[in-house]
């Protein structure tokens, strides 16, 4: 509408120019007309001067003779008062300005982006499931009784090898049980004790509230149904997400957030959900990189999106709470500082994404030394076809007085491959690798030099219900020998 707009305005007051320059201007000499609609005093309006009366034009100059006959130029005349036509034609013209102020103040309004802020929506989901255990009780790990397979470790009082998170059910990596090991009083939230079970994994409720069109608040809360004991209810409920974005910049390539935030490290962190996984069971690197953690994060979108720069300052790593390694509420006056840098480019009908991320910080837990997280991810990504890849590696010192863990990531890695046949039904295949050491000394050491192979499908039954399915194997490398501890899980999951 801006063209038509700013035309017909112009035009207007062109017209109305003119119309007041042609009425307001004196007449040219020669007879004078005779008012519309009257004939002229002689019945003949051919441009002879007409006398019917004293002050008639007789010299045809347009001015009335005065009574003795002179008019001349050095007799003072006072002014005509303007005609009834022109004063209407100037009010006509002032009217017109300013509707065509108006109408450009309207249109440098609508060039100006929306200022109203984003609408509330308040979203979630349901996710409902059944899994299997396959040996070992459902649990990941087993003891080294009398330090048999690892005897250059004797001096810690226990040893165990395989990995505690390797048998998880859910996105949101709960296992199916974390075995009865001595000298540990931990949380088991299934406890299945390797018997098959339904179970409510999840339902979660978010929101997202539009504050001001630059500034947007997240939240995210899970609720999870669990076995009670002793009188007392297992149910709890989880806050994994409260962010503030604002958008200081009109092209919102830019944004800093301030709350519990998601991670900067690898690009897992981005399907951590149920809803937006695209199978059921997070990878063996999930635990160090897809934890919220609270602070202060900045994230720019560079060249075009081309380049995508990331950083965060926040109280502890990037783990998720069930690990060792997590601080939601700082227990040292150090900070951690994580980023990352994204460069993606277009393959045809492909988009690749490399980058390298990594973090650093006093280690949770109120240990006095520093750890650090470091490794690379990429993404090949079309339509129907989805590649990821990682590797990472890390160390955190410990601390036996503060009870805090060491950690020795010699390697994690995994290559996941996702393929959708049509519009309802997706295979996953995913192959892992984790070598790592976790221990609290001189108490307990956990020895892990395992894979894992991932087997998967899913199937959207109609919008917003999915059911998926997950076949796990996990295996040993090394001196651990092999023990079977394989999972075969199912979600549902209701979107709302």
């Amino acid at each position: 509408m801006k063209a038509p707009l700013a035309c017909c305005g112009l035009a207007a007051l062109l017209l109305a120019q003119g119309s007041a320059r042609a009425l307001a201007a004196p007449e040219p000499s020669g007879p004078k007309a005779a008012p519309r609609g009257e004939a002229a005093s002689d019945g003949v309006n051919d441009g002879d001067s007409v006398n019917d009366d004293d002050d008639s034009d007789s010299d045809g100059d347009g001015d009335s003779d005065d009574s003795d006959g002179a008019n001349d130029d050095d007799t003072y005349q006072p002014d005509e008062p303007p005609a009834p036509g022109a004063i209407d034609a100037t009010g006509e013209l002032a009217e017109l300005r300013d509707r065509v102020s108006e109408l450009e103040a309207h249109l440098a309004a609508a060039e100006k982006p929306p200022t109203a802020p984003r609408p509330t929506r308040l979203t979630g989901y349901a996710d409902l499931g059944f899994f299997v255990p396959l040996g070992n009780g459902g649990a990941g790990v087993v003891r080294d009784a009398a330090h048999a397979y690892f005897p250059q470790y004797a001096d810690y009082g226990w040893v165990f090898y395989g990995d505690l998170l390797a048998t998880a059910v859910n996105s949101a990596g709960e296992v199916a049980d974390l075995g009865e090991l001595p000298g540990s009083d931990r949380f088991d939230s299934i406890d299945s004790r390797g018997n098959p079970s339904f179970v409510v994994n999840e339902v979660n409720l978010s929101i997202n509230a539009g504050l001001t069109p630059r500034a947007l608040l997240t939240a995210s809360v899970n609720f999870t149904p669990r076995q009670g004991r002793d009188f007392a209810l297992g149910d709890w409920l989880n806050v994994d997400l409260t962010q503030l974005e604002w958008l200081p910049t009109e092209d919102g390539r830019h944004s800093i957030f301030l709350g519990k935030m998601e991670s900067v490290l690898g690009h897992e962190y981005r399907a951590r959900k149920a809803e937006q996984h695209f199978g059921i069971t997070p990878t063996l690197l999930a635990r160090y990189t897809t934890g919220t953690a609270v602070g202060v994060k900045v994230r720019s979108k560079l060249a075009g999106d081309h380049l995508v720069l990331a950083a965060a300052l926040t109280n502890g790593s990037s783990g998720t709470e069930q690990f060792h390694f997590h601080d939601e509420i700082d227990s040292n006056p150090g900070k951690t500082l994580s980023g990352r840098v994204a460069g993606r480019i277009s393959l045809g009908p492909a988009t690749l994404e490399v980058a390298a991320s990594g973090q650093v910080g006093a280690q949770d837990g109120g240990a006095s030394g520093r750890a650090y997280l470091y490794g690379v991810d990429v993404q090949l990504t079309t339509i129907s076809l989805g590649l990821r890849a990682q590797w990472l590696r890390g160390h955190a010192p410990g601390d036996p007085e503060a009870r805090a863990y060491r950690l020795e990531l010699r390697d994690g890695a995994y290559l996941e491959a996702s393929y959708l046949i049509n519009h309802w039904l997706g295979l996953l295949l995913r192959g892992e690798l984790r070598r790592a050491e976790v221990a609290l000394p001189p108490e307990r050491l956990y020895l892990t030099d395992s894979w894992r192979a991932v087997a998967g499908a899913r199937v959207v039954l109609a919008p917003g219900l999915l059911a998926k399915l997950e076949v796990v194997h996990n295996g040993e490398l090394g001196a651990a020998p092999e023990f079977r501890n394989d999972i075969v899980t199912s979600s549902f999951v209701v979107s709302y």
